[in-house]
C-alpha cells in the first residue's frame, strides 16, 4: 500500500515564493550591501555587527547566519569587490593590441569611480587599521601577476619583472588612495595618463 513521504529536509521549503536557501541568500546580500553603506559613510571602523544588523533591519541571529564575525564579513566583501576589479582589468590586459594600455587604465578608472563605498573600502581601507592586512596580501598578488605576465611580458628578467610589476601595483593602490580620500587633486584624464606614462616608463627602464 502506498503511503505519502514526509517532505525530506534537503527539499526546498516555499514560503512567500521563495525556498529557505533563497531566503538567506538574500539576507546574506542584504547585510553586505548594509556594510557598504556604513563604509562609503564613515570608513570600516563603522562596521560592527550590530551597525550592519541595524541597517539591513535584521537581527543578531541572521548576521551568524552567514559570517562568523565582523572581520569575517569586511573579508569576504573585500574579496568579492576585489574580483569585480580584477575581471575588467584582466579582459584588456590580456589582448595584444597598441591601445591595451590605454583602454586598460580608462577601465580601471572608471570601475574606481563606479561605486565609491568598493572603492573605499579596496584602496583607501587597508591602509587604516580595520584588520584588513593579511586579505590585503591574500588579494594582491593575482594583481601582480595580472601586470607581470602581461603588462611587463617583454622583460626577461624574472627578478625584474616581479619587481617591476610589485612596484608598479602598490604605487597604484597608494595614487588611488590618495586621490579618493582627497590629499591627491588630479582629474579622470589626468589619472589616466598617468597610468599609461607609467606602464610605457617601466617598459623602458627594463627594455629586453
Amino acid at each position: 500500500m502506498h503511503t505519502e513521504q514526509p517532505p525530506s529536509d534537503a527539499e526546498p521549503r516555499i514560503w512567500g515564493g521563495t525556498t529557505l536557501t533563497e531566503r538567506r541568500e538574500a539576507r546574506r546580500v542584504a547585510l553586505l550591501e548594509a556594510a557598504l553603506d556604513l563604509i562609503g559613510e564613515s570608513g570600516a571602523g563603522a562596521v560592527t555587527m550590530r551597525a550592519v544588523c541595524r541597517r539591513a533591519n535584521l537581527t543578531d541571529r541572521y548576521f551568524y547566519e552567514s559570517f562568523a564575525s565582523r572581520d569575517e564579513l569586511l573579508d569576504v566583501l573585500y574579496r568579492q569587490i576585489a574580483e569585480e576589479f580584477l575581471d575588467p582589468m584582466t579582459a584588456f590586459a590580456v589582448v595584444d593590441d597598441p591601445d591595451r594600455d590605454r583602454a586598460l587604465s580608462q577601465a580601471l578608472v572608471d570601475k574606481v569611480l563606479e561605486d565609491p563605498r568598493k572603492s573605499r573600502l579596496f584602496l583607501v581601507e587597508p591602509y587604516s587599521s580595520t584588520g584588513l592586512g593579511q586579505t590585503t596580501i591574500a588579494v594582491m598578488p593575482a594583481f601582480t601577476r595580472l601586470i607581470q605576465d602581461h603588462l611587463f611580458a617583454h622583460i626577461d628578467d624574472p627578478v625584474r619583472r616581479r619587481l617591476a610589476a610589485v612596484t608598479m601595483a602598490s604605487g597604484n593602490a597608494g595614487m588611488f588612495s590618495a586621490w579618493l580620500n582627497g590629499t591627491l587633486r588630479a582629474t579622470r584624464e589626468q589619472i589616466v595618463d598617468h597610468l599609461v606614462e607609467t606602464i610605457d616608463a617601466y617598459r623602458g627602464m627594463y627594455r629586453g
